[in-house]
C-alpha cells in the first residue's frame, strides 16, 4: 500500500467494513462458542474489541483477553484465527468502482474503525488496496470516529479534506457533516461511482 502522506489529485475517503469489505462475524461467534442472538455476551466480547481498535491494549494483551473471555480454552493462534474470519471478503463491486474511479485520476484513502488484526486482512483481501494511499484507523488516532474530531483532524492534515467520504453508518455519516466534510451513506458501489463521478465533474475546472 502507498503510504505517501500527501496525495495529488481528489481524495475519496472510504470507510472498511460494510464499504469497502464485506463484514460477516456469524463464523467468529461460532468458533468462540457465542450465540449471535446472545446481546450480552456479544456485547462484552466487542468491549474487548473496542479496546483494541481504539489503541488502549497492544494485540497480545488482547488474546490474552479474548482467553479469559472463552475460559481457557483454546489456544492463542485459534482466538487469533477466529477474531481474523469475520473481514476476509471485498465488498462486492467495490474493486471494479474503484478502479474506474482511479482511471479518472481520483485517489482513496481509509477512513476506518479497525484493530491492527482486521487491518491487515484488508491488506491481504480487499482486492483494490493497491490504489489506496494509507488511511486514518481508530487504533492509532486512539478514538473512534464519533468521538469528536481526532480522526478527521488526522485525516485532514494527512490528505487534505476529501472530494467526498462514504460510510454505512448514517449516524458517522451525520457527524462527518457536523465537522464540516461531505459525507454520504453508502449504498452500493454503484452509488459510490455515480456520487464520485459527479463530485469530480464538478471539481474540474472547465475545459477552454
Amino acid at each position: 500500500m502507498n503510504t505517501e502522506s500527501r496525495i495529488s489529485g481528489p481524495v475519496v475517503a472510504l470507510d472498511i467494513g460494510n464499504v469497502s469489505m464485506r463484514l460477516t462475524f456469524e463464523e467468529m461467534y461460532r468458533r468462540f462458542g457465542i450465540d449471535p442472538a446472545d446481546a450480552a455476551t456479544v456485547g462484552r466480547l466487542w468491549e474487548h474489541g473496542a479496546a483494541l481498535e481504539t489503541g488502549r491494549c497492544t494485540v497480545p494483551e488482547f488474546l490474552e483477553r479474548l482467553d479469559d473471555f472463552t475460559g481457557h480454552r483454546h489456544a492463542r493462534q485459534y482466538l487469533l484465527e477466529a477474531w481474523r474470519c469475520g473481514v476476509r471478503e471485498p465488498m462486492p463491486g467495490m474493486p471494479e468502482a474503484v478502479r474506474a474511479l482511479a482511471a479518472r485520476g481520483v485517489r482513496f484513502s481509509f477512513m476506518s474503525d479497525i484493530s491492527p488484526i482486521h487491518l491487515d486482512q484488508v491488506f491481504k483481501y480487499c482486492g483494490f488496496v493497491h490504489l489506496v494511499t494509507g488511511g486514518i484507523y481508530s487504533f492509532e488516532a486512539g478514538a473512534f470516529k464519533l468521538q469528536g474530531s481526532a480522526m478527521f483532524d488526522a485525516f485532514e492534515r494527512r490528505y487534505g479534506r476529501p472530494l467526498v467520504f462514504f460510510d454505512d453508518r448514517i449516524e458517522i455519516i451525520e457527524h462527518a457533516r457536523g465537522l464540516g466534510w461531505n459525507a454520504v451513506q453508502f449504498k452500493s458501489p454503484e452509488q459510490v461511482l455515480r456520487d464520485a463521478s459527479a463530485l469530480l465533474k464538478e471539481a474540474m475546472p472547465p475545459q477552454r
